[in-house]
């Protein structure tokens, strides 16, 4: 196992050597960007993301991003993981700066540790734990947008399905069934907006 990670790392470390890849017309050839969520930040979440490119027309995105929320009435803990596979279907490089539009087929695991503040009948309240996996998979679509030379904005939408595995949140407890609850389960929509650097 050790030795095909080894092989698809060099394959594609290498495959994107020879790839020139330029942020606008002025600037050097970059093949990278980092990259932070400033939308997840609505959800108490820390997001960074790394994009490499493979070619001029195909990159490969990793992000990892912490989730902390510590209020009177609950407590939530989170790791989120993503991989996309990003085709990039239309590119303008201009001379200060560029345009690239792409779709990107994806997969997330979420691993959540939450605390809920639960009353009973007469009115007192205990804590209530929970530990729960959420897995999912869908298709984004996006414009990367850069521009200063290395400064990129990028802007996506799409969807997809995510599943939640040993959830036990019952009628019991003050969740929502809806897209915004930690542990739902069913189609949920994305949209998205990252800002990074080239290098």
């Amino acid at each position: 196992m050790k030795k095909l990670i080894t092989v698809l790392i060099l394959t594609i470390y290498t495959s994107g050597a020879f790839a020139q890849i330029l942020a606008t017309a002025n600037s050097p050839e970059y093949r990278n960007i980092l990259k932070m969520s400033v939308s997840q930040f609505t959800r108490s979440t820390f997001q960074m993301g790394y994009e490499r490119f493979i070619n001029p027309n195909t990159s490969f995105y990793l992000t990892a991003g912490l989730t902390f929320q510590d209020s009177d009435y609950e407590k939530v803990f989170a790791v989120r993981n993503e991989a996309q596979m990003r085709f990039h279907v239309f590119t303008i490089i201009k001379p200060k700066e560029s345009h690239r539009l792409y779709f990107a087929p994806y997969l997330m695991n979420q691993y959540f540790e939450t605390e809920t503040q639960v009353y009973d009948n007469n009115g007192n309240y205990f804590w209530q734990t929970d530990t729960f996996d959420a897995f999912g998979g869908g298709m984004l679509f996006g414009w990367s947008f850069s521009f200063a030379n290395r400064i990129n904005l990028d802007i996506y939408t799409g969807g997809g399905l995510r599943k939640t595995f040993n959830y036990d949140g019952d009628e019991n407890t003050y969740y929502n069934d809806d897209i915004f609850d930690y542990g739902y389960s069913g189609i949920v929509p994305r949209l998205g907006i990252d800002i990074g650097f080239w290098f």
